[in-house]
């Protein structure tokens, strides 16, 4: 009984999610899987201020579902949206000089953190000030983004927590939002008799047991913290079960892993989410014509031998703020150059395997190149889409 009901829980919660598409997107895409803008596409504070609602249109240009965010105390008991304790990593004076010495989030009223202090972003333009909690979940249903609220404070009373649903109650409604956090908080919002909130459990702080007793849950299974093995056996549990699983990424080692496993939501701070028509697609490089390739190769596959590389034959195009999108069918070892990242490629056994990164003022680059053993591409495409400023 209790995992049919866990069951029934996990059903109505995608429903809720699947919203984040249309039934266009949700027919076309292979996999159910919604994509989480970690505290929005802020791409470490360049493209725009980090939880910033500049970085929430951002994520939904970007073809994002969800998005995720942070939640703290001002002095004066303001709900404010901010990730650290402090402003220094992610804030400047108002008149844009760095900050020189803490400045703590707590010890700072309302009006002060949005008088005197500003978000960092690359372009002068897109720094804006602190956003409170009601403004940032007002532009999270104009997007309509499925949200993830942290909590980064602990409450043992639950009155602010309390304050944060009431918020997302106001701004989203009740099944367009999940509250998350190191689990502490959690176990708070259930003991102060709130039962009808989604929340989202994290693996790696506490057991699953624990997690599964609070009910309507997601959890948080980490793809970096987990080797493969218990990665596998912590997903397989949770599907088990009949809940839904988050992860997050950022690297193509940990992309990787997920999109060998059911996961549900996928988290993250630079790669881009899966394609479905958003933007505007500028390039695409398939093998017969896209790319210079060598004496070597014929109709049925591309063979590089060690240090041997394939590059587009035509350069990529710049991108303000866009993606790139790889999907190569391969068997062996390479190095690969996709826009800015460069990682590893080890495929024994011939599968396909696809990375996708988001872009900000780049002209991307993609190369591949055989590591030791060589490396055999049966099929390789690329993409290169610009999304709306």
């Amino acid at each position: 009984m209790k995992n049919t009901l866990l069951f029934l829980f996990a059903a109505l919660a995608w429903s809720a999610t699947a919203l984040c598409q249309t039934p266009a997107d949700s027919a076309a895409r292979p996999r159910k899987r919604v994509f989480i803008a970690h505290r929005g596409v802020n791409m470490r504070s360049t493209v725009a201020g980090e939880n910033s609602l500049e970085a929430i249109r951002l994520a939904k240009a970007a073809g994002f579902g969800a998005i995720e965010t942070d939640v703290r105390l001002s002095a004066d008991g303001a709900l404010v949206v901010m990730h650290d304790s402090t402003l220094n990593r992610t804030c400047l004076h108002a008149d844009g000089t760095p900050l020189s010495e803490p400045v703590a989030v707590a010890g700072k009223t309302l009006r002060e953190l949005r008088s005197d202090y500003i978000l960092k972003a690359a372009d002068p333009a897109r720094r804006t000030r602190i956003p409170t909690l009601e403004e940032y979940l007002a532009e999270c249903a104009r997007n309509g983004l499925y949200t993830f609220i942290e909590p980064k404070l602990y409450d043992p009373t639950g009155r602010h927590y309390r304050d944060i649903i009431a918020a997302a109650d106001a701004a989203l409604g009740r099944d367009r939002y999940v509250v998350t956090s190191n689990n502490r908080a959690n176990d708070v919002i259930r003991r102060t008799g709130i039962d009808d909130v989604r929340l989202m459990g994290i693996l790696y702080q506490t057991t699953f047991e624990r997690i599964e007793a609070l009910g309507d849950v997601i959890v948080a299974v980490s793809a970096t913290r987990f080797d493969e093995a218990d990665y596998s056996r912590q997903v397989a549990r949770v599907k088990a079960a009949g809940l839904m699983c988050e992860s997050h990424a950022d690297k193509f080692v940990h992309f990787d892993r997920i999109n060998r496993h059911d996961i549900d939501f996928v988290s993250t701070d630079f790669l881009a989410p899966d394609y479905h028509g958003q933007g505007r697609l500028l390039a695409e490089y398939a093998r017969a014509d896209g790319f210079v390739l060598p004496a070597s190769a014929d109709e049925g596959a591309i063979r590089l031998g060690e240090g041997q590389s394939i590059v587009p034959k035509r350069q990529l195009p710049a991108v303000p703020f866009g993606a790139l999108y790889l999907e190569v069918e391969a068997e062996g070892s390479a190095c690969i150059e996709l826009g800015g990242q460069t990682f590893t490629l080890d495929v024994p056994d011939k599968r396909t395997v696809t990375h996708q990164v988001l872009l900000h003022d780049a002209a991307p680059a993609l190369r591949i190149t055989a590591l030791a053993g060589g490396i055999t591409l049966t099929a390789i495409r690329a993409k290169v889409v610009a999304f709306e400023q």
